[in-house]
C-alpha cells in the first residue's frame, strides 16, 4: 500500500517497524563479561578440587566398617577333621584366606576382569572414568563403569542406595582413602575375601569350596576365569544354576586375559576347551554347610572364649568319646526316675586337653537345654575330701595308715553327720576317705584350717574368689562338704592334678591354647602326696568299670546333685546328674546314679586302649615304722608298732598319745568283760555297760551307740559280740572287749 501501512488476516492494520540488527556489545561490556565467566569458572574448579583433594578426610575408614562384618568359623577336631563351620555376619559363608594362598591364576585373572589398572592408580582411574564415559555416551545407555577394586571394596561398607551420583562420590572419597591407609596386597586380599560370589557365598576361597570342592589355592586357569567373572553380576553367572552363561562369561575374561597380554591366543583357546571344570556335586549339601549335634555348641562357646576373634578353631575335641559318653549318660539318665538331665567332662589327664564336654542331654530342650551344666556352680558334695586329705598328707599330719575318729561332733552350731547316719568309730585315714565318711574329714580340716585349705583350693582353680579376699569364716568348716560350690569342668581339672603327680594347669579346649601358653604347670602338691591319695581313692574298685582307677563320689544336701569323678593317668572324667531348675530327687546320690554311668565310661574308654599305667609308689613313698596305735611315726613310748609307708622329704607327724602315762592313755570298761555270757529266757543276755572313764562314746559291734548314763544295760544275742569305748575329744584313747553270748544247755 502507499501509505506503508499492512493489514493483518481481519483486515485490521498493523504497523510493522523496520528490521534493525542487533547491537553488539562494545569491547570493553565483552572483556568483563568474559572475565567474569573466566573467574566464575576458576572459582567453581578450585571449589571442585578442593572438595575432592579433602573428601578423604570425611569419609569414614572402610575398613573399619568391613572388619566388624565377623567372617564363618570353623572348627576342627583333634584329628584335623572339619566338624562344624558357622556363617558369619549376614548369615554370609566367608573363609579369609592370605593372598599366598590364593591361586596366580585367580588373581591374574581378576585384575584383567575387574581393574587392569589397579597397580598403577590411587582409588580412582581417570582412563576408566573417560573409556566408560565415551561408551556410554555413544550408546545412549550405561555399558560400561569406571569402578575400580578399590571402589567396590567401600562400597561394600556403605549402606544406601547405589548409582546415585552422591553415593559414587563418596565411594569414590572412600576408595581415596583405603588407598592412603593400605597397601594394594591388603586391598587386593579384603577384596578377594569379601566379593560376592552369588547367594550367600561371599569371598574366594567360600567360593572355590561351594562350586569346587577346592581350596582357592588349587584352582586352575579354568576355574578361576570362570569365578572371577562372577562378580559383575553373581546370581546371573552361578554355574550351579546357569552353566551356560557361566561359560560365556569365562571366555569374555579370558578374552580379557589375551587383551591385556597375561596368556596368549592359544593359551586361551586351550583354556577354554581342554582344561577341566572340576564341580562337585550340587547334589549334595557344600562342604562347609556340616550337619553337626548342637550338643557340640558348649564346647565351640568354651574353645571361643579361650580365643575369642579366631576364624578356625583346632579343637581338642573327640567326637567319638563325645558320642559314647553322650549315650551312657542318656542310657542311665532313663534309668533315675525325676532326673532330667546329666553333664560330664573328658579331660587328657596329662596335658589337660578337654577331649569331650557334654553340658546337657538335649541342647533344643527349650531354654534350659541352652544352660551349660558343666560349668555351671552347685554344691559338690564330698568331692573335695582328696584334696583335704592330700594337704593332711603333705603337710605330714596324716599317712594313709593314720587312724582317724568317725564319731559325733559338734563345732558351735555346726554338727555334721554321715550321709548313711552310721558312725564307724577309729578307722584308718584309706577307710575313712574311700567310704567318704564326713566327720574325719571336718576334723581335718579343722586342724589344718579353713583359711590353709581355703588358699590350696584357690591354687587349683576351685575357689574363684582369693581367699585374701575373703573373711576366714567365709565358709567354715562346711567347705569340706561342698558349701562353697564348683563346676563340673572345675573339679574335673582339679582332679587332674591328682592324676598329673601335682602339677597344676589349666585345662584347655584348643590346640596351642594361647590360655596356656607360656603357663607353666605349678606344682601343687608332692608327686609322693598324689601317689598316696591315688592308693586310697583306688582301694574300693569302682564296679562295673573294670579298670584300676581313682574315683570319688559327691551328693548335694537334700539329694540335690550326684557326681562322680574318675581318674586314671590317662583320662580324668567328671560325670554329673541333677535338675537344672535344682529340683530335689531320690535317685540323685553319688554311688548310685552317677558312680555306674562313670564306670561304664571309662570301661568304653579302655576297650581298646592299653590299661592304666600307675607310677610305682616306691618311687615316691618310702617305708617306715608306725604306731599300730596311731598310725603316726612310731616313738619309743609306743606299745606296737607296723610297717607303714610315707611320702618321701615329708616328715611324718610323731605319735604323742603314747607318750602320755599309761594310766591315763587307756580306757577301761568295767562291763562287760571278756568271756562267755548264757542267754536268759528272752532268748538274749542283757549285759550291763559301765567303763572307769566317766564320758566315752559306745560302739557295739563296730555301731555307733553314743554316750551311755550310769547304770545303762543292752540285751545281747547270742554270737560273738565286741564293745568299744572312745574318749569323746580327741579319739585318741580307746578300750575294747570281746566275749561270746551262748544259749543254755
Amino acid at each position: 500500500m502507499a501509505d506503508g501501512r499492512r493489514y493483518g488476516p481481519n483486515g485490521d492494520r498493523r504497523r510493522f517497524l523496520p528490521w534493525r540488527p542487533p547491537r553488539l556489545l562494545d569491547g570493553r561490556r565483552l572483556r568483563v563479561t568474559l572475565l567474569a565467566v573466566v573467574c566464575s569458572s576458576a572459582v567453581v574448579a578450585v571449589i571442585s578440587c578442593s572438595l575432592w583433594l579433602l573428601a578423604p578426610a570425611f569419609v569414614t575408614d572402610p575398613m573399619l566398617v568391613l572388619e566388624q562384618q565377623t567372617p564363618a568359623i570353623t572348627f576342627v577336631d583333634r584329628r584335623g577333621k572339619v566338624i562344624c563351620q558357622q556363617q558369619g555376619w549376614d548369615y554370609q559363608w566367608r573363609f579369609p584366606v592370605p593372598l599366598t594362598d590364593i591361586s596366580p591364576p585367580v588373581i591374574q585373572c581378576l585384575l584383567a576382569a575387574e581393574d587392569s589398572d589397579f597397580y598403577q592408580h590411587h582409588g580412582v582411574s581417570y582412563r576408566a572414568i573417560a573409556r566408560a564415559a565415551w561408551q556410554n555416551l555413544f550408546s545412549g545407555t550405561v555399558v560400561s563403569g569406571a569402578s575400580t577394586i578399590s571402589m567396590q571394596l567401600a562400597g561394600l561398607s556403605m549402606p544406601g542406595k547405589k548409582r546415585t551420583p552422591w553415593w559414587k562420590f563418596r565411594q569414590a572419597a572412600a576408595a581415596r582413602k583405603l588407598e592412603r591407609h593400605y597397601s594394594k596386597d591388603r586391598i587386593l586380599s579384603e577384596y578377594l575375601n569379601r566379593v560376592l560370589f552369588g547367594g550367600k557365598i561371599h569371598g574366594i576361597e567360600a567360593a572355590a569350596q561351594y562350586y569346587f570342592g577346592l581350596s582357592a589355592r588349587d584352582l586352575n586357569w579354568a576355574e578361576a576365569a570362570l569365578l572371577c567373572g562372577l562378580p559383575q553380576r553373581p546370581n546371573a553367572y552361578r554355574p550351579d544354576r546357569h552353566p551356560a552363561r557361566a561359560k560365556d562369561r569365562q571366555r569374555v575374561v579370558l578374552h580379557l586375559l589375551t587383551r591385556h597380554g597375561v596368556i596368549s591366543a592359544e593359551h586361551a583357546e586351550k583354556i577354554l576347551h581342554h582344561e577341566p571344570l572340576r564341580f562337585r556335586d550340587f547334589s549334595q549339601p557344600p562342604p562347609f554347610a556340616i550337619r553337626y549335634p548342637s550338643r557340640y555348641q558348649h564346647y565351640f562357646a568354651l574353645a571361643q572364649q579361650e580365643q575369642p576373634n579366631a576364624l578356625i578353631y583346632p579343637c581338642h575335641l573327640d567326637t567319638e568319646y563325645e558320642g559314647l559318653i553322650h549315650h551312657a549318660l542318656t542310657t542311665q539318665r532313663n534309668l533315675l526316675p525325676n532326673v532330667s538331665d546329666a553333664a560330664a567332662v573328658l579331660l587328657d589327664s596329662q596335658s589337660g586337653a578337654v577331649l569331650a564336654l557334654v553340658g546337657t542331654l538335649d541342647f533344643t530342650a527349650g531354654q534350659a537345654g541352652q544352660v551349660n551344666a558343666a560349668t555351671a556352680t552347685r554344691s559338690a558334695g564330698s568331692t573335695l575330701k582328696p584334696f583335704i586329705y592330700a594337704e593332711a598328707i603333705d603337710g605330714g599330719i596324716i599317712v594313709d595308715c593314720t587312724v582317724l575318729l568317725d564319731a559325733p561332733l559338734r563345732y558351735g552350731d555346726y554338727s555334721p553327720g554321715n550321709y548313711d547316719g552310721v558312725f564307724r568309730g577309729r578307722v584308718s585315714a584309706t577307710e575313712a576317705l574311700s567310704l567318704s565318711l564326713n566327720t574325719p574329714a571336718v576334723r581335718l580340716l579343722a586342724k589344718l584350717g579353713v583359711s590353709r585349705m581355703s588358699e590350696r583350693l584357690h591354687s587349683i582353680g576351685l575357689l574363684g574368689d582369693a581367699p585374701s579376699r575373703q573373711p576366714d569364716h567365709a565358709h567354715g568348716l562346711s567347705l569340706v562338704l561342698g558349701s562353697a560350690g564348683h563346676s563340673l569342668l572345675n573339679l574335673t581339672t582339679a582332679y587332674a592334678v591328682l592324676a598329673r603327680s601335682g602339677q597344676y594347669r589349666p585345662c584347655s579346649f584348643l590346640k596351642h591354647s594361647p590360655a596356656a601358653a607360656g603357663h607353666d604347670a605349678t606344682m601343687i602338691f608332692t608327686p609322693g602326696t598324689c601317689a598316696m591319695v591315688s592308693r586310697m581313692l583306688r582301694y574300693r574298685p569302682l564296679n562295673g568299670a573294670g579298670v584300676d582307677s581313682a574315683w570319688k563320689t559327691g551328693t548335694a544336701n537334700g539329694n540335690h546333685d550326684a557326681w562322680c569323678i574318675t581318674y586314671t593317668p590317662d583320662f580324668t572324667l567328671g560325670v554329673w546328674f541333677g535338675n537344672k531348675d535344682g529340683r530335689a530327687a531320690a535317685p540323685l546320690n553319688g554311688a548310685n546314679a552317677a558312680a555306674p554311668c562313670a564306670a561304664a565310661i571309662i570301661a568304653a574308654l579302655y576297650r581298646n586302649h592299653q590299661p592304666p599305667q600307675w607310677p610305682d609308689i616306691y618311687a615316691t613313698l618310702s617305708a617306715t615304722t608306725l604306731c599300730a596305735e596311731s598310725g603316726l611315726a612310731a616313738d619309743s613310748t609306743c606299745v606296737d608298732s607296723r610297717s607303714g609307708l610315707q611320702v618321701l622329704g615329708v616328715p611324718l607327724q610323731r605319735c604323742s598319745q603314747c607318750q602320755q602315762p599309761q594310766a591315763a592313755a587307756t580306757l577301761h570298761i568295767l562291763s562287760p568283760k571278756p568271756g562267755t555270757y548264757l542267754c536268759g529266757p528272752d532268748g538274749n543276755a542283757t549285759i550291763p555297760l559301765h567303763s572307769a572313764e566317766p564320758s566315752c562314746l559306745w560302739f557295739i559291734d563296730d555301731q555307733f551307740i553314743g554316750a551311755l548314763p550310769p547304770g545303762a544295760s543292752r540285751p545281747f544275742p547270742p554270737g560273738r559280740h565286741s564293745v568299744l569305748i572312745i574318749d569323746d575329744q580327741e579319739g585318741t584313747r580307746s578300750a575294747r572287749v570281746t566275749f561270746t553270748v551262748r544259749r543254755k544247755q
